[in-house]
Formats: C-alpha cells, sequence, structure tokens
C-alpha cells in the first residue's frame, strides 16, 4: 500500500460484550480480540484500535427495540478496490463476536453491515 495507491479510512465498531438475541450478553475474552486482529492484520496489513470505548444506543432493526452497547472503535485505511473484501470479512468474522450488526463507516458514510450470525445459531 505504498506509492500511488488511494486509500480510503473506514472505522467500524464491535460492541465488548455479544448480542442478548444471538449471544448470551457476556463480555468477549480477550482470545476472541486476539483472533480477529490477528485476522485482520492477515487480511488487510494493518489495522487501528480507537482508543478508549465508545457508548451508544441504536434502535435494532429486528425487534424495532432500542439497544444501549458500549464498543471499541477499530480505524483501517484500504484501497477502494478492496471495500467489498472487508465487509465481506466484517460478516464472516463478526460471527465470532455473535452480533446481528456491525456499524461500518466509509468516509463518513454509515452502513449496518448484517453478520452471518445464522451460522452460530
Amino acid at each position: 500500500m505504498t506509492g500511488k495507491t488511494k486509500l480510503v479510512q473506514t472505522s467500524f465498531f464491535i460492541p465488548l460484550y455479544e448480542d442478548n438475541d444471538v449471544g448470551n450478553g457476556r463480555l468477549h475474552p480477550a482470545t476472541r480480540w486476539i483472533q480477529f486482529q490477528r485476522k485482520l492484520y492477515v487480511n488487510f496489513r494493518a489495522w487501528t484500535l480507537a482508543p478508549g470505548n465508545y457508548k451508544g444506543s441504536y434502535k435494532d432493526p429486528d425487534t424495532g427495540l432500542e439497544v444501549v452497547d458500549l464498543s471499541r472503535k477499530y480505524i483501517l485505511a484500504v484501497p477502494k478496490k478492496e471495500l467489498r473484501k472487508l465487509k465481506g470479512f466484517l460478516k464472516e468474522e463478526g460471527i465470532i463476536f455473535r452480533q446481528k450488526y456491525i456499524y461500518f463507516e466509509v468516509a463518513g458514510k454509515v452502513e449496518l453491515l448484517k453478520v452471518n450470525y445464522e451460522k452460530i445459531l
């Protein structure tokens, strides 16, 4: 990713706790974070963990109920042509965090990526 490759900044949030509907609502063990970060590096050659945790709420698209969570924020610059690969990665790897959705942002545009959580049910 050197030279004239144009990079686009992305960020995404991973809640600290499993989703109550998909998982058991418990805190993720450290091994999940290590595994995820290793795979993120292997696939995209970089990652940044923003300092602190982020508290927020959103309306669950499936239940219509408010969900309040505490999340880690990752920042990653990738070539624009790798955005589809990154989205696919998050949908697949998001399974280990037992989430229904991952809040994903690209250059100010937000998307809720539906995790393939059906695979763990």
